[in-house]
């Protein structure tokens, strides 16, 4: 197995946190490159917050609350209860770590740099984590209850109000973060992350030059669906799909990833659909995708690498 093999991710969150872990404990010989959506980030409780980030970091390191399956084990809440809003769950660890985040970018750090120190502060080795940009990029939701950052969508509206608009503000404006189309063109392997395509995955591919270097890349591109069946795993997926016009299954992730993956990773119980990926001009790989312990990520890492010839 050669070192030499460069891997590059797509995501963001819980789905793509666990299976990092299992890619990231498989695999340390590889030359991983990981590159995670910032669109969710949020300014509160005084400190920038950068969830999805937070995630593949805490999942990698092992400290995450696997109950929850974000956030920091065994902490504690008591700094929510100094606000009067405390709809957004930071837990008191989280919130020194983003205290401290922000110590470095009051001090003219930048975001990346940021993360680097955090990855050696939980002595995470032999992977490199990205956000997607440095610059400040937000997902807002254009619902019946009007505009609302994607983070109130999700935890304080707890994705009920109705649909009518997603943007990325000021996607128009942020660079990709140096290096990565030079990653992506580089690459030998390309994997998109069982995350939310159209909140972890869209803001990243909507930034100038990163779709067309994805198309122009020699890479093997897969996909790895959070859907099983009629299951999300995680978030508004499925209502996110219908909204798009695609098709609320595994299906809708072919469709939606059409033209830019050869590869899409389906759960073993949805081998049914097999006729529907090959329409798509996707070959279609089955493997136990319901990551409920650290021994399927591994597998899944396995699978793919192995299909994929590294």
């Amino acid at each position: 197995m050669s070192n030499h093999k460069k891997v590059l991710t797509f995501g963001g969150g819980v789905g793509g946190g666990k299976f990092l872990s299992g890619l990231y404990e498989f695999r340390k010989d590889l030359n991983i490159n990981v590159y995670v959506n910032t669109s969710d980030d949020i300014d509160i409780y005084g400190v920038r917050v950068s969830p999805d980030i937070d995630s593949v970091l805490y999942w990698i390191s092992g400290l995450v609350d696997p109950s929850r399956g974000w956030g920091i084990k065994d902490d504690t809440f008591n700094m929510i209860k100094n606000f009067d809003s405390s709809w957004f769950n930071l837990g008191d660890k989280d919130f020194e770590f983003n205290l401290e985040k922000k110590k470095y970018l009051d001090n003219n750090l930048k975001l990346d740099e940021t993360i680097k120190i955090k990855t050696t502060k939980l002595n995470i080795n032999h992977i490199s984590i990205f956000p997607m940009t440095n610059d400040k990029v937000e997902t807002y939701i254009n619902s019946d209850l009007g505009d609302m950052h994607i983070q109130e969508y999700l935890i304080k509206y707890r994705m009920s109000p109705q649909i009518r608009g997603i943007e990325f503000r000021n996607i128009m404006n942020s660079k990709p973060i140096e290096g990565l189309i030079d990653n992506i063109l580089n690459a030998d392997l390309i994997i998109f992350c069982p995350s939310n395509p159209i909140i972890s995955v869209e803001p990243i591919l909507t930034m100038d030059g990163i779709r067309g270097a994805i198309e122009s890349s020699k890479a093997k591109k897969i996909a790895i669906s959070p859907i099983i069946g009629n299951f999300a795993f995680q978030g508004p997926i499925m209502k996110l799909l219908k909204f798009k016009g695609l098709e609320a299954s595994p299906v809708g992730i072919g469709q939606y990833y059409k033209n830019i993956i050869d590869y899409i990773v389906l759960d073993k119980s949805d081998k049914d659909l097999l006729d529907k990926i090959k329409d798509l001009n996707i070959h279609c790989i089955f493997e136990n995708i319901k990551m409920d312990h650290k021994t399927v990520s591994i597998g899944l890492a396995e699978k793919i690498l192995e299909v994929m010839d590294f």
